[in-house]
Protein backbone atom coordinates (compact mmCIF):
# COMPACT_ATOMS: atom_id res chain seq x y z
CA UNK A 1 0.00 0.00 0.00
CA UNK A 2 2.90 2.31 0.73
CA UNK A 3 4.10 2.03 -2.87
CA UNK A 4 0.63 2.56 -4.29
CA UNK A 5 0.29 5.75 -2.30
CA UNK A 6 3.62 7.06 -3.55
CA UNK A 7 2.61 6.20 -7.12
CA UNK A 8 -0.73 7.96 -6.81
CA UNK A 9 0.91 11.06 -5.36
CA UNK A 10 3.10 11.35 -8.46
CA UNK A 11 0.28 11.24 -11.01
CA UNK A 12 0.37 14.36 -13.18
CA UNK A 13 -3.30 14.42 -14.19
CA UNK A 14 -5.93 15.90 -11.94
CA UNK A 15 -8.12 13.49 -10.00
CA UNK A 16 -10.74 15.26 -7.90
CA UNK A 17 -11.30 12.21 -5.67
CA UNK A 18 -7.58 12.04 -4.88
CA UNK A 19 -7.54 15.79 -4.18
CA UNK A 20 -10.54 15.58 -1.84
CA UNK A 21 -9.01 12.59 -0.02
CA UNK A 22 -5.76 14.49 0.55
CA UNK A 23 -7.60 17.60 1.70
CA UNK A 24 -9.72 15.53 4.11
CA UNK A 25 -6.57 13.88 5.50
CA UNK A 26 -5.06 17.27 6.29
CA UNK A 27 -8.30 19.06 7.20
CA UNK A 28 -10.79 16.79 9.00
CA UNK A 29 -14.43 17.83 9.17
CA UNK A 30 -14.17 19.28 12.68
CA UNK A 31 -11.04 21.30 11.87
CA UNK A 32 -12.72 22.89 8.83
CA UNK A 33 -15.80 23.62 10.94
CA UNK A 34 -13.60 25.42 13.49
CA UNK A 35 -11.86 27.34 10.70
CA UNK A 36 -15.24 28.45 9.39
CA UNK A 37 -16.43 29.53 12.84
CA UNK A 38 -13.31 31.69 13.27
CA UNK A 39 -13.71 33.15 9.78
CA UNK A 40 -17.38 34.02 10.39
CA UNK A 41 -16.27 36.04 13.42
CA UNK A 42 -13.86 37.94 11.18
CA UNK A 43 -16.70 38.82 8.78
CA UNK A 44 -19.10 39.90 11.55
CA UNK A 45 -18.95 43.49 12.82
CA UNK A 46 -17.96 43.76 16.48
CA UNK A 47 -21.21 45.44 17.49
CA UNK A 48 -23.42 42.71 15.97
CA UNK A 49 -24.45 39.31 17.30
CA UNK A 50 -23.79 35.87 15.78
CA UNK A 51 -26.87 35.87 13.56
CA UNK A 52 -25.63 38.89 11.59
CA UNK A 53 -23.42 36.82 9.30
CA UNK A 54 -26.13 34.31 8.40
CA UNK A 55 -28.56 37.12 7.59
CA UNK A 56 -26.22 39.45 5.66
CA UNK A 57 -23.45 37.34 4.16
CA UNK A 58 -22.73 36.39 0.58
CA UNK A 59 -20.63 33.39 1.54
CA UNK A 60 -17.43 35.32 2.12
CA UNK A 61 -16.25 33.16 5.03
CA UNK A 62 -17.07 29.92 3.23
CA UNK A 63 -15.29 31.13 0.10
CA UNK A 64 -12.23 32.05 2.15
CA UNK A 65 -12.05 28.55 3.66
CA UNK A 66 -12.54 26.85 0.29
CA UNK A 67 -9.82 29.03 -1.22
CA UNK A 68 -7.50 28.12 1.67
CA UNK A 69 -8.10 24.39 1.08
CA UNK A 70 -7.51 24.76 -2.67
CA UNK A 71 -4.34 26.79 -2.07
CA UNK A 72 -3.04 24.14 0.31
CA UNK A 73 -3.67 21.37 -2.22
CA UNK A 74 -2.16 23.30 -5.12
CA UNK A 75 1.00 24.03 -3.13
CA UNK A 76 1.31 20.44 -1.90
CA UNK A 77 0.57 18.76 -5.27
CA UNK A 78 1.44 21.34 -7.94
CA UNK A 79 2.06 18.81 -10.72
CA UNK A 80 -1.51 17.51 -10.72
CA UNK A 81 -3.33 20.81 -10.17
CA UNK A 82 -3.99 23.69 -12.53
CA UNK A 83 -6.29 26.70 -12.37
CA UNK A 84 -8.53 24.99 -14.93
CA UNK A 85 -9.47 22.46 -12.25
CA UNK A 86 -10.40 25.01 -9.58
CA UNK A 87 -14.16 24.92 -10.20
CA UNK A 88 -14.20 21.10 -10.15
CA UNK A 89 -12.25 21.04 -6.90
CA UNK A 90 -14.39 23.82 -5.41
CA UNK A 91 -17.57 21.81 -6.09
CA UNK A 92 -15.95 18.67 -4.67
CA UNK A 93 -15.03 20.51 -1.48
CA UNK A 94 -18.55 21.91 -1.13
CA UNK A 95 -19.95 18.40 -1.55
CA UNK A 96 -17.56 16.89 1.00
CA UNK A 97 -17.92 19.69 3.51
CA UNK A 98 -21.62 20.42 3.05
CA UNK A 99 -21.60 23.31 5.55
CA UNK A 100 -19.41 25.26 3.08
CA UNK A 101 -22.29 25.65 0.62
CA UNK A 102 -23.44 29.23 0.39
Amino acid sequence: MKYLRKYNENIETFDVDFAIAKIQEQFPFEKVKEMLDREVIEWTPEDEDGSYYSEHSNGEAEDTIITHLIDWYSSKYPSSYSDENEEILRKGIQTSYNFLNY
